[in-house]
């Protein structure tokens, strides 16, 4: 079996973040065909590199990646790159940019933002959580050739799908839920006021396990998710389809004008093949 190396700056064991989850999700997946390791970004070496350059590299969130390690990977390895936000801006976002700088993002033609187009360029695949966040990618980044674009999406593990699918179907009240969230993009305020606007009754959420979330979203009526930027494929927007929840979303939600996720039958058969695609194409 080939070696397979995961490298992210934070893994689910870290931080059970969406692009965390989803990492585990497709690295657990590729047990059944590969032998996987995982690889902090700040503990990679060029000796480590060197050495397993017969393996192949995914690369997931390398904010904390160093610039010489890019720049060996480029010229020694095979690697392929699951982007889940920008990380050719230095907010990681083009509307934080243009809001904190008053101008359209141009990271790219800095020092390291040059390093990151020729990451982008040399990754034999890169896998996009959206098609809006791809063509935003093909717009500002020219190094990424389209042919090298795959659609991958968040992905769920089979058992929380499972799950998902056995309380689907609970009787739900009337509170529409928002996410607690102090992050920028989530935009808590925005959403409550939405809320208050059309006189919708609405529930904050925050510090819930997962499947206690995951319990409250299937016994409430919907959800107010409306980020001030681009969200590129945002879990909890996908969970309250698959757990038949009523959306108020807004254009920064990337992925919901996308046909998989126009009912929860879609959504479903979707994401129950995610894992295994990625699986049989890195």
């Amino acid at each position: 079996m080939k070696k397979l190396i995961f490298v992210a700056d934070l893994f689910a064991d870290d931080y059970t973040g969406g692009a965390e989850l989803t990492t585990e999700a497709i690295l657990q997946q590729c047990k059944e065909k590969y032998i996987v390791k995982k690889m902090h970004c700040k503990s990679l070496t060029e000796d480590f590199i060197l050495q397993n350059k017969d393996a192949k590299f995914v690369i997931c969130n390398f904010a904390s990646l160093d610039d010489k390690i890019k720049i060996i990977f480029c010229k020694n390895c095979d690697y392929q790159i699951v982007e889940y936000d920008y990380k050719f801006c230095k907010y990681r976002s083009i509307e934080k940019h243009l809001e904190a700088k008053g101008k359209k993002c141009n990271c790219a033609e800095t020092k390291e933002g040059k390093v990151n187009k020729i990451f982008y360029g040399y990754a034999k695949k890169i896998w996009f959580m959206s098609e809006v966040q791809k063509n935003i990618f093909l717009e500002y980044v020219s190094t990424i050739k389209e042919e090298k674009c795959e659609m991958l999406s968040s992905i769920f593990s089979d058992g929380d799908i499972r799950f998902m699918n056995s309380i689907k179907d609970n009787e739900k009240d009337n509170n529409y839920l928002i996410l607690d969230s102090g992050s920028w993009i989530k935009d808590t305020r925005g959403c409550i006021e939405y809320a208050k606007k059309n006189k919708l009754n609405y529930q904050l959420i925050k510090g819930l396990s997962y499947n206690e979330m995951l319990i409250k979203m299937s016994t409430s009526k919907g959800l107010i998710f409306r980020p001030c930027g681009g969200d590129t494929c945002p879990r909890i927007v996908i969970e309250a389809m698959m757990l038949g929840c009523d959306l108020k979303l807004n254009e920064h939600v990337q992925h919901k004008n996308e046909d998989w996720f126009s009912s929860q039958k879609k959504c479903y058969d979707y994401m129950s093949t995610r894992a295994n695609y990625f699986m049989e194409n890195v």
